[in-house]
């Protein structure tokens, strides 16, 4: 895929890496960055994830063919219909956000020709362009969630877009999405930081590889969690009490001393995450 204007909305970890993708694959004559911190911009401009600096989004997506939203979930909607009236015909507008079903439900009419959402899962607990990558995309999922309005040559570059920075591609409802990331990234988050935060100072002497691995996303930024869990609030409610249910059978296992069921629960946990792979 080629674009002569591809604009960058908040070039942090996953803007700056798609610019740098952009770049390592030639797919961009010019690679704009818009964003409200001109230190981050000047960052992103040294490390050549971006050709351009722009601090007004209207001037910044003027005539773009593709323009990537990397904001925070909470200014996706704005910032597309922002976009949607100035971008070039046929332009494409994606964005990256955790959570699908209010953004692709709000945008599903008034950005139906332009807007079709995505979710590349290949984030980190690390923030800051400083940390981007070019090959972040690279064997990742990103899951594409067109509307029921999202017309479907719109549907099928957004695919396109991503499997040409290196990611498989898989198509959700925005609905389906946020109950799937509920289960497999918002409650893990939750568990993380509760975990983490539940240890007490005195023991963190004794906090190994395990507990440090099982913990590794609680580091993510705090604003950024926080808005994810408020908009997916309902799905991870569900989660949590799903969650809660599993380990039942473990409080029961271990209170009886029952050492077959103990290794059933264990087998069980391994045969899954052997499933997964590295």
């Amino acid at each position: 895929m080629q674009f002569n204007r591809a604009v960058i909305v908040g070039v942090g970890l996953l803007g700056g890496s798609v610019g740098l993708a952009l770049r390592a694959r030639s797919m961009a004559k010019r690679i704009v960055g818009w964003g409200r911190r001109t230190e981050t911009l000047q960052q992103a401009l040294d490390l050549h994830a971006i050709d351009e600096i722009e601090t007004d989004l209207i001037t910044a997506c003027m005539e773009a063919d593709l323009v990537v939203v990397c904001t925070p979930v909470q200014f996706v909607v704005p910032q597309v219909l922002f976009c949607t009236d100035v971008v070039a015909a046929g332009g494409l507008i994606t964005d990256v956000g955790s959570t699908k079903r209010t953004i692709c439900a709000e945008l599903a009419v008034a950005a139906r020709e332009t807007f079709c959402g995505s979710h590349p899962l290949a984030g980190s607990e690390k923030s800051g362009v400083g940390f981007a990558l070019a090959d972040l995309f690279v064997g990742r999922l990103a899951v594409v969630t067109p509307s029921e309005q999202t017309p479907e040559p719109l549907a099928e570059r957004t695919e396109k877009f991503w499997q040409a920075l290196g990611s498989r591609t898989l198509r959700m409802t925005p609905q389906e999405h946020d109950c799937g990331v509920a289960r497999t990234s918002h409650l893990p988050h939750v568990v993380a930081s509760a975990l983490a935060a539940g240890t007490p100072q005195a023991l963190l002497p004794l906090a190994a590889s395990g507990w440090c691995d099982t913990t590794r996303v609680a580091a993510g930024g705090v604003e950024l969690w926080q808005q994810i869990l408020l908009e997916n609030r309902q799905p991870v409610l569900e989660a949590l009490q799903e969650f809660s249910t599993s380990l039942q059978p473990w409080i029961a296992a271990l209170s009886a001393g029952d050492t077959g069921r103990i290794e059933q629960l264990l087998q069980a946990g391994k045969q899954q995450r052997d499933s997964v792979g590295n």
